[in-house]
């Protein structure tokens, strides 16, 4: 329960992406979009308790 209000806070409203086997634990590692603009906002894996949140990319 904690760890989902982790994700609520650092990456808000999303929805699963992608799932792959983490590279340091071998756990599920979730790849996250928002729910309206389908852009990748962040990662994280619940074993590691690692939450990585995507910044957006600006236009040189």
């Amino acid at each position: 329960m904690h760890f989902e209000l982790l994700l609520d806070a650092v990456l808000g409203e999303r929805q699963i992406f992608h799932i792959i086997e983490c590279p340091v634990c071998g756990f599920e590692e979730i790849y996250y979009e928002h729910l309206l603009t389908k852009r990748l906002v962040g990662r994280a894996c619940f074993n590691c308790n690692f939450v990585q949140r995507f910044e957006k990319q600006q236009k040189a």
